[in-house]
């Protein structure tokens, strides 16, 4: 007769048996989604910036592009902070400016938001030009510097 020894079994494969089992009780099917898309927004240099994203089912885990590299998790040297569906940049800057889009997957797919664009306030004045005057040589037009300050009107003849 010939006997065989038992190998013991390390406690991982118990572990792995338990993630495969709580896994079967989710739908692993079921297609993501993203509830709630991030919004476009228009920040001062070094000011900070929120975007958020709600993706369905609610278990799922929402990761971030910035001009469609993945982001790894927040990002000490970027000055970007991801928990959950929320990305912060705590200082926008050259290298934070662009399009973001939230992404959630499964097995069964990936879905992205629509991108959302940060842009970089200007820290210069804006311009309107007027329709020149019908019965004069001169060109009006107003001058508005950033801030809540009232415009300055010139005319140049």
């Amino acid at each position: 007769m010939m006997t065989t020894r038992r190998e013991k079994r390390p406690a991982v494969t118990l572990a792995c048996l338990l993630l495969a089992t709580a896994g079967c009780f989710a739908d692993l099917n079921q297609v993501p989604q993203v509830t709630v898309q991030p919004s476009s927004t228009v920040q001062k240099l070094g000011g900070t910036v929120i975007l958020g994203c709600v993706v369905e089912p609610p278990w799922m885990n929402a990761t971030w592009r910035l001009n469609g590299k993945e982001l790894n998790g927040s990002d000490d040297a970027l000055g970007i902070l991801i928990t959950r569906g929320t990305l912060v940049v705590t200082a926008l800057n050259n290298h934070t400016v662009g399009r973001y889009q939230c992404v959630a997957r499964m097995p069964a797919g990936a879905v992205a938001s629509v991108p959302a664009t940060v842009t970089l306030a200007s820290e210069c004045c804006s311009f309107v030009l007027l329709p020149r005057c019908p019965l004069s040589n001169s060109l009006p037009f107003s001058l508005s510097p950033p801030g809540p300050s009232h415009p300055m009107s010139f005319v140049f003849i």
